[in-house]
C-alpha cells in the first residue's frame, strides 16, 4: 500500500529511502542522455563565482556544477550525508524549505534544482519571498512538461525497495514558471529542464 501522505515527514521519509538510488534513477534517467546534462552544466557554469546556498541539494549531484563557495541545505539526513561526501568543502545544514534558517542577505545567490516543482503553490510563493530575503538573486532549475501543458498533483513514485509514495509534482511550461517566479533571465529552456535566474 503506497504512502499517500504529502506531509513533510512522509516526504522526508521518501527522500531518506531514495537517497542511495537517487543519482541512478533521477538525473541520468530523467535527462535521458548526456546532452541534457551537458546543457545544464554549461548554463550553471556561466554563472559568476559567488557565495551560493543550494536549497534542497539532495545528493549534491547538481551542486557540484555551481560556481562559488557553497552551503547546502536539505531536509533529508540521508541525502545530505551523500552530499557531504561528494562536496567536502561545502558547509551543510539540515533544514526544510520554504523557511530558510539564515539572516537577511546572507548569500549572493540561492540555487534550487528540482525542488520548486515538488512544493504546493502557496509554499512555492513563500519560497520565492524567502529566497529574495536571503540572497540578491536566485536560480531555479525545474522540469518542463513534455506535453507543453502545465500539470500539478500527486504522482506515485516506487522505490527500488518496493515502497511507494505519492509525491506532489508540477510539470511547468516555461511561461508558467516565469510567471510564478515574477520574471527573470532564461538560462536554459529545454529539453527537459528550464533554468531561470531572477535578480532583486
Amino acid at each position: 500500500m503506497p504512502n499517500m501522505s504529502s506531509s513533510p515527514d512522509a516526504i522526508a521519509d521518501y527522500y531518506d529511502r531514495r537517497a542511495d538510488e537517487y543519482d541512478a534513477t533521477s538525473w541520468e534517467y530523467t535527462a535521458g542522455d548526456s546532452r541534457v546534462v551537458k546543457l545544464v552544466q554549461e548554463a550553471l557554469g556561466s554563472l559568476s563565482y559567488v557565495d551560493t546556498l543550494d536549497v534542497g541539494c539532495g545528493t549534491g549531484y547538481v551542486s557540484r556544477w555551481l560556481p562559488g563557495r557553497l552551503t547546502l541545505i536539505d531536509a533529508s539526513a540521508a541525502m545530505l550525508s551523500i552530499a557531504k561526501r561528494r562536496l567536502v568543502s561545502a558547509a551543510c545544514v539540515r533544514g526544510r524549505a520554504p523557511l530558510l534558517p539564515f539572516t537577511d542577505s546572507s548569500f549572493a545567490r540561492i540555487f534550487t534544482g528540482n525542488l520548486y516543482g515538488h512544493l504546493a503553490l502557496p509554499v512555492r510563493l513563500q519560497l520565492v519571498e524567502e529566497m529574495f530575503r536571503v540572497a540578491e538573486e536566485f536560480v531555479v532549475l525545474d522540469q518542463l512538461s513534455s506535453s507543453d501543458e502545465y500539470s500539478e498533483g500527486p504522482e506515485l513514485r516506487q522505490l527500488m525497495d518496493g515502497s511507494a509514495y505519492a509525491i506532489h509534482k508540477c510539470y511547468f511550461t516555461l511561461e508558467r514558471l516565469l510567471q510564478e517566479l515574477g520574471g527573470g533571465d532564461i538560462l536554459m529552456a529545454g529539453p527537459v529542464f528550464a533554468i531561470i535566474r531572477r535578480r532583486r
